[in-house]
């Protein structure tokens, strides 16, 4: 191959370039954000099983910000937020003993926080089809940061001329499911020898959310 040759090659390569990255070249063009509402249309709940007694802890004020590329799952980030004020149990004393101070502390540590940090499993997300992960991220709460794995379910629904007909609903829809599980003493809090047998150290946490594209 003469001189030229290789530089016509070259020049080409070149000029293809802007192309490239003005058609999705680059992972961020992609880039979808997701928004979720404390709306009612998202629940997480905490589940202590003990030896003589199960509580069910359940909240529908979730808040947070998703951002991810369709075609590169890996890339994604986000932010789910919880008040550990807003957690109901069943039982008004109770709750009032998981918000004080030798609990969840509310008053100091306001909120309960899952940080996405990575993503694995499903390399890619189809519009309507279910994809299975492991978000991989740091969970706080009572002021404490810990590393954990929830296994995951999402699910993307693009915006249908239906869905503009039910309220609330104003783009596309990001549903999903996640769970892990923490164990207490990690987390700076410390169950009471009296109540040992009726309040596990082990709680099994559980995010039902619905995100609207923004």
């Amino acid at each position: 191959m003469n001189t030229n040759r290789i530089l016509k090659l070259a020049l080409s390569a070149l000029l293809a370039v802007p192309a490239l990255l003005a058609h999705g070249g680059v992972a961020n063009a992609q880039q979808k954000h997701f928004r979720i509402h404390n709306d009612g249309g998202s629940r997480a709940t905490f589940v202590s099983d003990a030896t003589l007694e199960t509580i069910n802890g359940v909240t529908s004020a979730v808040t947070g910000d998703l951002r991810f590329d369709p075609a590169n799952l890996s890339s994604a980030s986000g932010t789910i937020s919880i008040p550990v004020a807003s957690i109901r149990t069943g039982v008004d004393l109770r709750d009032e003993h998981l918000r004080g101070a030798d609990w969840l502390d509310a008053a100091h540590h306001a909120n309960a926080t899952f940080e996405i940090t990575s993503v694995t499993g499903a390399s890619t997300l189809t519009p309507n089809q279910e994809a299975r992960l492991q978000l991989h991220g740091r969970f706080t709460i009572h002021g404490v940061t810990r590393n954990v794995v929830a296994r995951a379910r999402i699910k993307w629904i693009p915006l249908t001329a239906e869905m503009r007909g039910t309220p609330g609903i104003t783009g596309d829809v990001l549903r999903g499911r996640a769970r892990f599980t923490i164990q207490l003493s990690d987390f700076g809090i410390n169950v009471p020898a009296v109540v040992r047998l009726k309040v596990s150290n082990d709680i099994t946490v559980t995010v039902n959310l619905r995100a609207m594209a923004e």
